[in-house]
């Protein structure tokens, strides 16, 4: 005798599609739903901080994910009696299991990316309304004081309610005022458009002059920004997948397994032409770090890089160490480091594949290497980082 079909649960998705971010957590219901889940969704336009719509007074649903903005919206959840799991980075605290970014994580990727770059000057511009900007700008101004640096933030209360355009002309005086070349890390996307229209207000190169990064790697936005804007990618897809995963539990009277915050931490940088100038004054230092990044996977070694650029190893490394504190074969195992990280988190391709494709020796080479960078295994490190297969 079969078994009885259980019913669909019925679920309402609460969140604003306008930005990649957003999208991307739904794509991540929808891989957990693809999983196997027997669920019908409610899924309806949804504005930032918005009331509940109206069809949830006389929705019979079995729960909810949404972007938990406000205490009213918390307070208007918590009415429906109903399991709800919070998305949102933008309270300090929720009522409700809660599973989003780490912007701590987001904010070190942005610090590293810069810093390798060898820019000696820093800004932020952040979005000081927000919680989860605030929160990046002081992840960012520590991450650079562990490096001896320091950030300089742009002053988004005196600018608060001036509108784009005048906000844009006060950003740009800031930018002309700060020392050059720097590097300018943006809260989002949308942030770093702004701030590349002031570097054309204020007459500013980019990336020679000024190098900027965003954050959520919004394609048609990063590719439409006039140079294409590099950007941190967080792994939205995965906290939309862990987010059903608890609310899956959470309808099935299991305890959420999830205290406080859960934080998924981002994927990588996605570097284009904003972010691609090179801060170092000695031209063979420069011809080589850039030889190292486009070639850094094909298994090259330092002979390589003096083929390239025609100096003696001697004086080369000497050059490396006086510049960048690191001798070439350091950078080349980094690079290639890196781009193991970006195909464990971004793709399926075995271990064994990826030892090849980066220019490793063995798999077992790649591993020691990788764990001794990283502390992890490759494969801890997919587990943790990789997003659900689409």
């Amino acid at each position: 005798m079969s078994l009885p079909t259980p019913p669909r649960l019925r679920v309402a998705l609460l969140i604003e599609t306008s930005n990649r971010y957003g999208r991307d957590l739904l794509h991540g219901v929808h891989d957990w739903v693809n999983a196997g889940a027997n669920w019908s969704i409610r899924l309806t336009e949804q504005a930032r901080r918005a009331p509940l719509p109206a069809w949830m007074r006389t929705w019979e649903g079995d729960g909810i994910i949404a972007r938990v903005d406000s205490a009213v919206i918390a307070t208007a959840l918590r009415r429906t009696g109903l399991p709800v799991v919070d998305v949102s980075a933008e309270r300090a605290k929720s009522i409700f299991p809660r599973v989003s970014i780490d912007n701590a994580a987001v904010a070190r990727l942005a610090a590293e990316h810069l810093l390798g770059k060898n820019l000696r000057h820093f800004a932020y511009c952040g979005d000081g309304q927000y919680l989860w900007s605030r929160q990046r700008g002081e992840a960012f101004a520590r991450e650079l004081r562990a490096q001896g640096r320091r950030s300089v933030d742009f002053p988004t209360r005196q600018t608060a309610g001036q509108g784009w355009e005048r906000e844009t002309q006060a950003m740009a005086a800031w930018l002309a005022g700060l020392p050059k070349p720097v590097g300018v890390f943006a809260c989002y996307d949308a942030r770093a458009q702004q701030v590349l229209e002031a570097c054309h207000v204020a007459g500013l190169s980019v990336p020679d002059q000024v190098a900027v990064l965003g954050v959520d790697d919004d394609e048609l936005v990063c590719e439409l920004c006039d140079p294409p804007l590099s950007s941190v990618l967080p792994n939205a897809r995965r906290t939309g997948y862990e987010a059903a995963a608890t609310l899956s539990k959470l309808m099935a009277g299991q305890p959420a397994g999830v205290v406080g915050l859960k934080e998924i931490e981002p994927v990588r940088v996605v570097a284009r032409r904003s972010t691609e100038a090179l801060a170092v004054a000695d031209r063979h230092v420069a011809e080589a770090m850039r030889f190292i990044r486009e070639h850094a996977h094909d298994g090259i070694g330092v002979k390589d890089v003096l083929r390239a650029v025609p100096v003696s190893r001697t004086l080369l490394e000497r050059k490396f160490g006086r510049v960048l504190g690191e001798s070439p074969h350091r950078l080349i195992k980094r690079q290639k480091i890196d781009r193991v990280r970006q195909l464990l988190a971004e793709t399926d391709v075995p271990i064994a594949r990826i030892a090849d494709m980066t220019g490793f020796e063995s798999p077992s080479y790649l591993s020691a290497a990788f764990r001794r960078e990283t502390g992890s295994s490759p494969r801890a490190f997919r587990a943790k980082h990789r997003q659900p297969p689409r």
